[in-house]
């Protein structure tokens, strides 16, 4: 009896810790039934599909066919999921490919999307490919209002601040591209305007992160983030973040992790 209150015991803290594990390493996802956006790992994913043409069917040129089938398939998910990702508390990748430019470099990215995964069962051809956030923030950055200018990264003070970690997994946030920080009066603390162009177009504005114990330290932040719990968000669109007075005046905190984008959302 002793034996199975032990072998139970041991079963309840693996199921534990299989269950933290897998909260630690959950992204932040956006998905339709035909493709996703992944914040966290920084890509958008879909799927594809398409069937050789009748007179086709059971040949190799069929089955060649119906990838190239499948591709097309795919790219116009991708499309048609991309436009809808919000660039900032405003617009989305739609509003901003009403310039030429910025449709001409996405259309560009989408046609060469990465095949990460196909097969075959001998009537639907499947696919799935992605593209990467860094090629669409290299895509929207000219046409943006305000446009991230390139900075020289301060030499970190030991000692003080090594990051900023900000907690919004009790409000409704909605994950863009860019995002603004601001205090209860408005005043703006962090944004475009204050990163690195080259950092922002590598990595972003931030890491978005869904475990807390795992977000502080990430290498992004490591070893010494300052950590704070979002007041509020700014209103109906939920993209941009509010934090205490008190708060704020903890940013930068003696070394300016803004400029190298040295930041992390939390959310649900």
């Amino acid at each position: 009896m002793r034996r199975i209150a032990v072998a139970v015991m041991l079963c309840a803290v693996v199921l534990c810790a299989t269950a933290a594990l897998a909260e630690e390493f959950a992204p932040v996802l956006e998905q339709t039934d035909k493709a996703k956006i992944n914040w966290t790992d920084g890509f958008v994913e879909a799927t594809g599909q398409a069937v050789a043409p009748s007179d086709k069917s059971g040949t190799g040129q069929g089955k060649l066919l119906a990838r190239r089938g499948a591709i097309v398939d795919l790219q116009r998910n991708l499309l048609e999921f991309v436009q809808g990702v919000k660039v900032n508390a405003e617009t989305t990748m739609q509003d901003f490919m009403a310039n030429d430019y910025v449709k001409t470099e996405v259309h560009g990215t989408i046609k060469n999307v990465e095949v990460v995964d196909s097969s075959w069962d001998g009537e639907i051809y499947t696919v799935v490919g992605r593209i990467r956030l860094g090629d669409l923030r290299k895509a929207v950055t000219p046409a943006l209002p305000t446009q991230p200018t390139p900075k020289k990264e301060p030499a970190p003070v030991k000692g003080k601040s090594t990051g900023l970690v900000l907690d919004v997994r009790h409000l409704p946030l909605i994950p863009a591209m860019t995002f603004r920080v601001v205090d209860e009066k408005g005043k703006v603390l962090y944004s475009l305007d204050f990163v690195d162009r080259e950092r922002f177009l590598a990595s972003g504005l931030c890491e978005y992160q869904t475990n807390m114990n795992y977000a502080t330290g990430v290498p992004r932040v490591t070893d010494k983030p300052t950590v704070i719990k979002a007041k509020s968000l700014v209103g109906p669109n939920n993209v941009d973040i509010v934090i205490s007075n008190s708060d704020a005046a903890k940013i930068p905190g003696g070394y300016d992790y803004r400029i190298p984008c040295r930041v992390v959302v939390v959310k649900r």
